[in-house]
């Protein structure tokens, strides 16, 4: 393995080993001694690929929360309309957490512990948001509202979801899939609320059962 790629593998392992700990633990009692056994490398070693604790918590969401915004991005990408990206995109979502609960006590202690990547993950996230809102609004998917509201939509939605897990998916350290009528509240909400073709938003059989 050559030298740089080397060097990243290592801080890449250092990087997942505090999200396992972060996840255990949280972000207080998360030490570089406990980071650096978890990662079953020495403790200074750590210190060669962040300068202290907050420079490794100011690392450890972007490390995280970029593989989660890829996996989406990847079951979107087919997706025609914007209720098509939306129903994927929320499975996705809930997929993804599932396999890596740690996300999850990551993104919402980062809000003290690393301020600044919180800031920039939540923009980050609501731009993508925003952006699948736009190609739905050049392609007039969307009515009722301004083209100047898009990004407040997004954040609204992003928050939508980050309620509805905390009351129905956590549970300790475990996230479950949404219960399948909580989510087709919740697809139903965003089509009647943006105007969307609701049919793509959920399989024809719930649709149907929805309205009758």
């Amino acid at each position: 393995m050559a030298k740089r790629e080397k060097k990243a593998a290592t801080r890449n392992a250092i990087l997942d080993a505090a999200a396992v700990v972060v996840g255990r633990h949280g972000y207080g009692k998360a030490s570089i001694g406990r980071i650096a056994e978890e990662a079953g490398v020495a403790h200074g070693l750590i210190y060669l690929y962040f300068q202290n604790q907050q420079d490794l918590f100011d690392q450890l969401l972007p490390h995280v929360g970029e593989a989660m915004l890829r996996f989406i991005a990847d079951a979107t990408m087919d997706a025609k309309t914007l209720a098509e990206r939306e129903r994927k995109g929320l499975d996705a979502n809930f997929e993804y957490l599932q396999h890596n609960p740690a996300l999850h006590r990551i993104l919402n202690e980062a809000a003290f512990f690393a301020p600044k990547a919180h800031q920039q993950y939540l923009r980050r996230m609501a731009g993508g948001y925003t952006r699948s809102l736009q190609r739905g609004w050049d392609a007039n998917e969307i009515s009722g509202f301004d083209e100047s509201e898009l990004e407040v939509i997004a954040y609204m939605m992003i928050g939508a979801r980050e309620y509805l897990l905390e009351r129905y998916a956590v549970s300790g350290h475990e996230i479950t899939d949404l219960p399948p009528d909580v989510k087709k509240t919740y697809l139903r909400m965003v089509a009647r609320s943006l105007g969307l073709d609701s049919s793509m938003m959920l399989p024809a059989a719930e649709e149907s059962a929805s309205t009758s």
